[in-house]
């Protein structure tokens, strides 16, 4: 979704004009109503007959502007533009052309029309409104690329905000030698904030980037490479293995145009169970500087003896197992269920509050789920006022542990079983007795077809979601990248989204391998510190002692939307104006 920066705030009429004509006046009083309500197709309709000079009609400048804010809003650029023109055309002397002015420019902006914008917003002399174009300006500028800025400055040379952006980009992106001279330039001549850091901070200036040699990475896939076109041939593990090496190609080719080298050793695990063996009778571990994989534990076992031994980081993206996690060079994406459930009790409480009923079955990983959450709880100060374990025979009991009058002042409920009978039983029952209590549970009620999201939604059922992977938009360049290279290209024009392997396996190149590549002495704290591992599509937290991925996901249903609740960072917050003119 495109961000909005123009505050759809209805512009005021005089009193005195607004009595003219009654009908006129129902008519734009309904277009304000549908407009303030985002409903822009009825609002179009509803400001149509007042762009017509009809006699009496004091809305004409008014419709002409909300007919292009609701083309805007439904990206109808094009058509927005249109009705601006005409604006201006009519009206130019209109007292609240500083505000169609923004549009224009916000519009220029959506399109990439960078030059036209800037336009625009030097004509805005209003200081207030001025004011708002700038932050606009500087939220548009700063999602450009280096290149496409470069160029703007040469062409604005005299302007600080561009020149402004261009240096925090720099300072943050690039590694080119050269550019350490532009920032220090730019900053002389404009007086601008000078970056407190910059990705070559230590590089003195003058000096040419002394770069590492080229990374190592051995990667061990079941990927079946004999048969791996054939989609008929593959199977569950080969598929996440093809996947997930997508997003590493995808990936390299990006750190290759930024300079950081790197080879993607692959081993077939598959085809040749006794890889890890061979490779090290033949000391083929002397080159790797970094293990991604094995998928299962025997193998992976295996790998990080030899991780250890060389003291390098072994990454593995889908085994979660808690016997690994002493070894401080082994990191997992995946959380273990131990810490699904400890830290999404830490949501509970922060969340719901301290007093929590539980029901669990007796699979294995329901009850470590149960466990890990209920004494997070008892360790938070919390209180399980019932524990019960769910079977046939013992699901009838909900009804009567719901009833209870010392369970009513309940927090919310925690719920560690895939039974459908179960979910029915206690969403039946917390709708007559408790309708206000959150649940608290996994992904099965979500697979229920039965149980309707406006169901799940009213009862404010929060999701566990271990896997969950945020994805991008229409212009994210993963999802082009995967389109055009590794799809087939006739596939572009659907934008189709990759694999949630394919995503794990672009943020292990992104993150671990990037940070391997510029910190190699101080790998394992820059994993611990650095934020750029909280803004992956998945979202990764580790800690020294924690070596599995301590980010807990919590989803919970939104007009009939999934939408995660805890997410790791907010994106940056649109410039908003705010008070009628």
């Amino acid at each position: 979704m495109k961000k909005l920066f123009f505050v759809i705030t209805i512009l005021v009429l005089q009193l005195s004009v607004v009595a003219q004509n009654k009908k006129l006046t129902a008519q734009y009083q309904k277009g304000k109503t549908a407009l303030n309500a985002k409903q822009y197709q009825e609002a179009l309709t509803a400001f149509d007959p007042l762009l017509k000079p009809t006699k009496g009609n004091v809305y004409r400048e008014y419709a002409y502007f909300y007919t292009a804010l609701c083309n805007f809003n439904l990206k109808k650029y094009k058509e927005a533009e249109k009705s601006l023109e005409s604006l201006s055309e009519k009206f130019p002397n209109w007292d609240k052309m500083q505000e169609a002015l923004y549009l224009q420019a916000n519009i220029a902006f959506e399109r990439k029309e960078d030059n036209i914008a800037l336009t625009y917003i030097e004509k805005i002399k209003d200081a207030s409104v001025a004011k708002d174009a700038n932050e606009m300006k500087s939220f548009y500028l700063g999602k450009r690329e280096i290149s496409a800025l470069k160029n703007l400055q040469i062409v604005y040379p005299k302007d600080k905000q561009v020149a402004q952006v261009l240096v925090d980009k720099l300072a943050a992106e690039s590694i080119e030698p050269s550019d350490l001279d532009l920032i220090d330039n730019l900053v002389e001549k404009h007086g601008l904030n000078r970056p407190e850091k910059t990705r070559l901070q230590k590089v003195s200036k003058g000096s040419k980037r002394a770069f590492k040699d080229t990374l190592n990475v051995g990667v061990f896939l079941p990927i079946n490479f004999k048969d791996y076109k054939d989609p008929k041939k593959r199977t569950t593990a080969t598929s996440l293995g093809i996947d997930f090496y997508h997003g590493m190609r995808i990936a390299k080719r990006q750190l290759d145009t930024s300079r950081v080298f790197v080879n993607l050793l692959v081993y077939d695990v598959y085809q040749n169970p006794d890889t890890l063996e061979l490779m090290y009778k033949k000391n083929e571990f002397a080159r790797i500087d970094m293990f991604v994989g094995p998928f299962y534990d025997e193998d992976f076992a295996k790998a990080l003896e030899i991780a250890e031994k060389k003291d390098i980081p072994i990454i593995n993206p889908f085994l979660s197992s808690s016997k690994f996690l002493n070894s401080k060079n082994a990191y997992f994406l995946q959380p273990t269920v131990e810490t699904q459930g400890k830290q999404s009790a830490g949501f509970a409480i922060k969340t719901f509050g301290k007093k929590v009923i539980i029901f669990h079955s007796d699979l294995v990983d329901d009850v470590k789920l149960m466990n890990a959450h209920k004494a997070e709880i008892e360790r938070l100060g919390g209180q399980v006022l019932v524990q019960h374990k769910l079977s046939v025979t013992t699901i009838p009991q909900i009804e009567e542990i719901l009833a209870k009058p010392e369970n009513k002042d309940v927090a919310y409920i925690f719920v560690a079983s895939p039974s459908q009978a179960a979910a029915e039983k206690i969403l039946e029952q917390m709708k007559e007795k408790m309708p206000n209590v959150p649940i608290l549970t996994t992904l099965a009620w979500k697979k229920f077809a039965e149980i309707k999201p406006q169901d799940l939604e009213a009862q404010k059922v929060h999701f566990i979601d271990p896997d969950y992977t945020r994805l991008g938009g229409e212009k994210d360049k993963l999802k082009i990248q995967y389109n055009l290279k590794v799809r087939h290209v006739e596939m572009y024009s659907n934008m189709v989204a990759p694999p949630l392997a394919t995503h794990k396996g672009y943020d292990v190149t992104r993150t671990f391998i990037r940070t391997l590549y510029e910190s190699k002495d101080n790998f394992y704290k820059k994993v611990v510190d650095n934020e750029d591992f909280k803004r992956t599509y998945r979202g990764y937290i580790f800690g020294d002692k924690q070596r599995d991925n301590q980010y807990i996901p919590i989803l919970k249903y939104s007009e009939k939307k999934l939408i995660v609740v805890n997410p790791l960072f907010e994106e940056k917050p649109e410039p908003r104006r705010d008070g009628n003119r």
